[in-house]
């Protein structure tokens, strides 16, 4: 439910406002801009309607000030006063819009929520623009397996809540997407989701993109930047990767967990968030908490609701029905003829392990249709050789092993990093997200094992042994 400071010197004119809006809305009452302040500093406010003349402070004075402290927040000016020049001086102060008393109830509450869907819009661009949001269409997730339909259950179940949710499943599982697939759910669903990617963003970087800043907070912040949480407002903050946060970044993400507020880099106002935390990791946090690299009190006030996304060998079942609808949503897009799969294709598919998931099968899919769309079935002449079953499958042992364990293991594991790097045409990051690794990992790996290979290369070359 929105929230609605009214602030108001005249108690009629207060209990008035109130009896419109209690109805609808949550309300909150300030006789004077003291007060004002005050409620502004310990709740999330969605609107504010702001008495032009009052004793202590005019109502033009706070306007400019909220403007400064929390400008997301659209302010409506109320004044028994007919002149034209507080209008003006209203507006050009940032106002929303401007009423008189006495106003009619219907204009009122109209103009309340011409300015709430505003300010939606409002956030919902800056979240474009700063391309915070990515497109994951929630329609895209597919699957009929009992493991699957056991972890979408769970979603439906903590969508009714506000409990903090933890999606744990290897690389291209697909974690972003239920994470939009459980906002979508929920009571937050007309809020905005906002993703952050903590393996993406450096410390350095990190607490302004999640705080914000004020203006001369640091070199080069000439102006006030707003961040991550700011943005979600009373929405879904989804942390992907949460087990890439540094130590400093989890104490304060533990703080705004516990303590339900935060300041911007250089700001001294205390400001209430009411977003629902959702994290993810491909890294088993237990493993994290154990090795001293994860705060265990972090981990546990995140793993309120844990939901495990399976692997896609542990669900084969789905392979047919994922491969299908990546196809129908790839058709219109690339105007192409194939309509279906050849079986022993369908066969190859499904007996392969998928070391990248349902990201890996997305991304053959597409890579299929456009070298070969003008066929009408897909055949197996048409998967790569890892697939089709020329070269051996990702996850099978070496033919032979020769003088030890470790010798065995060795070849096992160089023969993981040489099918993913080949997947990933050489580029070492996308390795790593098909392997469920950093590309820290899988430099150290490449070495250890003599596999020599670069970043942008498009192919790799084995070292002597």
């Amino acid at each position: 439910m929105k929230h609605i400071l009214i602030v108001d010197d005249e108690l009629g004119s207060r209990e008035s406002l109130k009896a419109i809006f209690s109805r609808d809305f949550n309300v909150s009452l300030a006789s004077n801009a003291a007060e004002a302040l005050e409620i502004l500093a310990n709740n999330k406010i969605d609107l504010a309607m702001l008495d032009v003349i009052m004793p202590d402070r005019d109502g033009l004075s706070l306007l400019k000030e909220i403007q400064n402290l929390y400008p997301d927040i659209p302010v409506i000016m109320v004044s028994a006063s007919t002149s034209v020049r507080p209008v003006v001086e209203a507006i050009r102060a940032g106002a929303y819009d401007y009423v008189t008393k006495p106003f009619d109830v219907e204009d009122v509450l109209r103009l309340a929520a011409r300015a709430l869907e505003s300010s939606s819009l409002r956030r919902r661009v800056e979240i474009l623009e700063t391309e915070i949001s990515r497109e994951y269409p929630v329609h895209g997730i597919v699957g009929e397996s009992l493991s699957f339909a056991h972890a979408i259950d769970q979603v439906r179940r903590a969508a009714d809540t506000d409990a903090t949710v933890l999606i744990t499943g290897e690389s291209g599982t697909g974690k972003e997407l239920v994470a939009r697939l459980l906002h979508s759910l929920s009571g937050r669903r007309d809020e905005p989701f906002v993703a952050v990617h903590c393996a993406a963003l450096p410390e350095s970087l990190m607490e302004s993109e999640l705080f914000g800043h004020e203006k001369g907070a640091f070199t080069h912040a000439d102006k006030r930047k707003l961040g991550r949480f700011d943005l979600a407002g009373s929405g879904t903050l989804f942390f992907d990767e949460v087990s890439e946060m540094t130590q400093t970044t989890q104490v304060k993400l533990l703080r705004v967990l516990q303590e339900r507020d935060y300041m911007r880099v250089g700001g001294t106002q205390v400001i209430r968030t009411n977003a629902r935390i959702v994290t993810a990791t491909a890294r088993d946090l237990r493993i994290e908490v154990g090795e001293k690299r994860f705060r265990d009190d972090l981990f546990y006030r995140l793993n309120v609701v844990p939901i495990r996304l399976p692997p896609l060998r542990e669900r084969p079942e789905d392979i047919p029905l994922l491969a299908r609808h990546f196809l129908g949503y790839f058709k219109e897009s690339l105007s192409i003829d194939t309509v279906d799969f050849a079986p022993e294709t369908m066969d190859r598919l499904c007996r392969y392990r998928w070391p990248g998931n349902v990201r890996e099968l997305r991304n053959l899919v597409e890579r299929v249709l456009v070298l070969h769309g003008r066929s009408e079935l897909i055949q197996p002449e048409h998967l790569p050789d890892e697939i089709r079953g020329t070269a051996q499958s990702t996850m099978s042992m070496p033919r032979s092993v020769t003088h030890s364990l470790e010798d065995a293991v060795n070849a096992f594991e160089r023969q993981l990093v040489e099918n993913a790097l080949r997947q990933a045409d050489g580029v070492q990051t996308r390795a790593a997200e098909l392997l469920g690794t950093t590309r820290r990992i899988l430099k150290y790996r490449m070495e250890k094992l003599n596999i020599e290979g670069a970043v942008n290369a498009n192919s790799f070359s084995i070292g002597a042994q």
